[in-house]
């Protein structure tokens, strides 16, 4: 992704900064990455590597949560901290409520942007998923279009900076490689690799020749 204003500037600060991520399985990192980085962690390396070592890094996501899920605890998943920059990562999970349940999602989503700004004055990015293999759960493969243009929407309609994972995995030159899932819509190691240089992109911050941006993404 090309850079965006608010998030480069935001990598620019000279005070020390709380980051938070929040949302599912696949920003929470565990299991499917079987013991290596996700991308929240790769993140975090890289701009430790860029002299940002006084910043916190909180990442609260949970496995199988929704955005119903954030909104009902995000005083303990985000708003404790008083996060100055909040990275959510929701979406998959609730495609199983399926056309029906998009105007509720929508609407959830623009309550948990509003209430981190209200409530804790936080840069929130919004963030697409990943995309999917046809082996993973019916409601996702099926729904999983319409979230990501809702969420794209909600990223317009409250000016949220967006980064747009899907878009890049299922871009029609370079459709995401087989090999960058561990299983069905759950990104392995090179996946998460693949989101974290999106997300770094997004600040500006990606580098190939970092030691972290080395990593191999087949």
């Amino acid at each position: 992704m090309d850079p965006h204003p608010a998030l480069t500037a935001v990598i620019a600060r000279q005070t020390p900064l709380t980051w938070t991520f929040i949302g599912d399985s696949v920003t929470a990192g565990t299991w499917h990455t079987y013991g290596a980085r996700s991308y929240p962690e790769l993140f975090t390396e890289r701009l430790r590597e860029l002299g940002r070592t006084a910043d916190a890094f909180v990442n609260t996501a949970v496995s199988g949560y929704t955005v119903t899920d954030l909104d009902e605890r995000l005083e303990r998943l985000a708003l404790r901290f008083r996060p100055d920059v909040v990275v959510v990562g929701i979406g998959l999970n609730d495609t199983k409520h399926g056309e029906a349940g998009l105007a509720t999602f929508s609407s959830t989503y623009r309550s948990v942007v509003e209430r981190l700004r209200t409530g804790a004055d936080s840069l929130v990015v919004v963030q697409t998923p990943n995309d999917t293999l046809p082996t993973a759960p019916e409601h996702v493969v099926e729904h999983l279009p319409r979230y990501v243009d809702a969420i794209r929407a909600v990223a317009t309609d409250t000016a949220a900076p967006l980064v747009d994972h899907y878009a890049v995995w299922t871009d029609t030159d370079r459709p995401a490689p087989e090999h960058w899932y561990a299983m069905g819509c759950h990104p392995g190691q090179h996946g998460h690799r693949a989101m974290a240089r999106t997300l770094l992109g997004a600040f500006g911050a990606w580098d190939p020749t970092s030691r972290s941006g080395r990593l191999t993404i087949p």
